[in-house]
């Protein structure tokens, strides 16, 4: 590939583009797919590039044209692995075959370079691991579980991170992209840091500011002060530990309630998405409840992480 040509990339399972982003603020030609139907309105607002509804379950509803792509990332559905789920995990849950639909858009596209990120569990599926073994003779493959935190994130999030390159001229590839990548360490954010610009703004009076209005909240500060079960109030001083929907999980802004002017409250959606590394300018379309937001910030890749990503692949494509 030649040095500063155009790279198209297919994101599967898109989401609300935080893996898409860090591609397209790298140069990449970004085509998202994912089921939720708002998903191309999110693309189009943000800039990040083109974005199709569609069920992925059927390897069709990908579009010819959309096929001759360099790259192909995404992050199929964590929930059959997830520490949070404790009913149906594995193979039990209805989302499982949606990893095999992933790897079967790999096996039909051919692109030069994939990108898979999911949770660390992942790692420990059979099937997975059965995956991996089938497709190494085509490419070269490395995985490693990596921490948000570790690259300027204000979120301590662990990751698995899966990298291919198609052999033979990917041969090595692999492990200098995960080499590449730790040059590019440094500092945790802290919470405090990224919220600062919100600490001053009422509920409502920046895009995406607003959180549920809970009247019984404080019924529950004995439990907020335990830190036990999922209760628990960020620490100002730290990253924040991994957390799903806000709406299901409560999880308190760290000055709520404390004399600050702010009232015990959870974190609103725009400040979850500054601490998983989200700009000010990313938004969500107008009309859009409380709760499908929160879900897709929990389920977002960090564009503070995916951005160095985008950075070492174009390195590493560029290079004979």
């Amino acid at each position: 590939m030649e040095t500063g040509g155009e790279v198209r990339v297919l994101d599967l399972f898109c989401g609300m583009g935080g893996l898409a982003l860090g591609f397209a603020l790298n140069g990449f030609r970004v085509i998202g797919y994912d089921i939720h139907p708002r998903v191309p309105e999110i693309f189009q607002i943000n800039r990040i590039g083109l974005a199709v509804t569609a069920d992925l379950t059927d390897p069709a509803s990908i579009r010819l044209e959309h096929r001759d792509v360099q790259v192909v990332t995404g992050g199929p559905p964590c929930r059959p692995w997830s520490a949070l789920n404790l009913q149906r995990r594995g193979s039990r849950h209805p989302d499982h075959p949606l990893l095999g639909a992933f790897f079967r858009a790999i096996r039909e596209i051919l692109p030069e370079a994939f990108l898979m990120e999911n949770v660390p569990r992942l790692s420990l599926d059979p099937e997975f691991q059965e995956i991996l073994r089938d497709l190494a003779p085509e490419y070269d493959m490395r995985l490693k579980i990596i921490r948000y935190s570790d690259f300027g994130a204000a979120t301590a999030r662990h990751r698995l991170i899966l990298v291919g390159f198609r052999r033979p001229r990917g041969d090595g590839k692999a492990s200098r992209f995960f080499r590449r990548l730790e040059e590019f360490r440094r500092p945790a954010r802290p919470v405090a840091q990224v919220l600062e610009p919100y600490l001053v703004m009422r509920r409502g009076e920046f895009a995406d500011h607003e959180w549920p209005e809970l009247r019984t909240i404080q019924k529950y500060e004995e439990k907020y002060r335990t830190c036990r079960y999922g209760w628990y109030r960020l620490n100002p001083e730290e990253p924040a530990p991994s957390f799903g929907n806000i709406k299901k999980t409560y999880i308190l802004h760290p000055y709520a309630g404390n004399g600050r002017g702010i009232p015990l409250r959870t974190l609103s959606i725009r400040e979850a998405m500054a601490i998983m590394g989200f700009p000010p300018r990313f938004r969500f379309p107008e009309g859009m409840g409380m709760s499908p937001r929160y879900q897709m910030v929990a389920d977002a890749v960090s564009p503070v992480f995916s951005e160095i990503c985008a950075r070492v692949m174009r390195e590493l494509l560029e290079r004979s």
